[in-house]
């Protein structure tokens, strides 16, 4: 078992065909149990796979790496390295070390399968937590705390220096307690953290965001108002005529892509 600088305080624990970084609190588990065969998870969302798992007593969401694009049908599951598991949990603890609200890692796992290797990432389940489309349906009274809310937590990831290249809706939960909103971000593959992130860099992850509620406004369960997307703004860009900026900027973005769109 080893100490990484840059995943503490987890652990590095290795075997001959794979690897694993582990809480402290979990190390006495075998490596075994991160691979077993995982629960169903209603309403589990994203390329298949993720399910309910209980490690040490820990109820887990158990999410295997999968490829999308063109390589999806040729590698699937499989991967050249453990890097990309071992890249999001070093994200999720760089934010959380910021003091943003993201889920609680628990483990991030390797195993050598042949000339590839398999990769997942199991963090604590957030029980009732559902993701921002479907939580805006089922808590209609909510919706005005939950875009503060959401507002609050992107600030402060991108403060904290976040770079998602994928950030959608269904990549933040939202759970309610009492008469307090919980907001976390989850699936932060691929994602960096570090150094500023500038206002070009800021408006992409926003762009891409209200793109995504675009592009599956059909299937979503429910979608922001205006007035709730420019509630969230108004966390980022506390300064009215720099937010109406924003927003504006974020449209312009918005009817390019749907240009590109048509002409593609």
């Amino acid at each position: 078992m080893t100490a990484v600088r840059d995943l503490e305080p987890f652990v590095e624990r290795r075997e001959p065909r794979g690897i694993a970084w582990v809480r402290p609190d979990l190390v006495d588990e075998p490596i075994a149990a991160l691979w077993g065969d995982p629960g169903p998870l209603a309403g589990a969302k994203g390329r298949g796979g993720v399910g309910v798992l209980v490690v040490g007593g820990v109820e887990c969401v158990m999410r295997p790496y999968r490829r999308g694009g063109a390589l999806a049908a040729l590698l699937r599951d499989r991967y050249g390295g453990p890097g990309r598991a071992r890249a999001e949990l070093a994200a999720i603890l760089a934010l959380r070390h910021e003091g943003v609200p993201v889920v609680v890692p628990v483990a991030a796992a390797a195993r050598r399968s042949g000339a590839f290797w398999r990769l997942r990432l199991l963090t604590e389940r957030l029980a009732d937590a559902l993701p921002l489309p479907d939580f805006l349906a089922a808590h209609a009274e909510r919706r005005r705390d939950v875009a503060t809310s959401v507002g609050v937590v992107l600030r402060l990831a991108f403060a904290a220096g976040l770079r998602h290249p994928d950030l959608h809706a269904d990549n933040i939960l939202c759970v309610a307690r009492g008469d307090r909103m919980r907001v976390v971000l989850v699936d932060l593959d691929r994602a960096v953290v570090g150094g500023p992130v500038d206002e070009r860099g800021r408006d992409a992850m926003l762009a891409r965001l209200q793109r995504y509620w675009l592009k599956h406004r059909a299937t979503l369960a429910a979608r922001p108002s205006r007035a709730e997307t420019m509630r969230a703004l108004r966390q980022i860009a506390t300064d009215r005529a720099e937010r109406h900026a924003l927003w504006r900027r974020l449209a312009r973005a918005l009817r390019r892509q749907q240009i590109r769109r048509r002409d593609s």
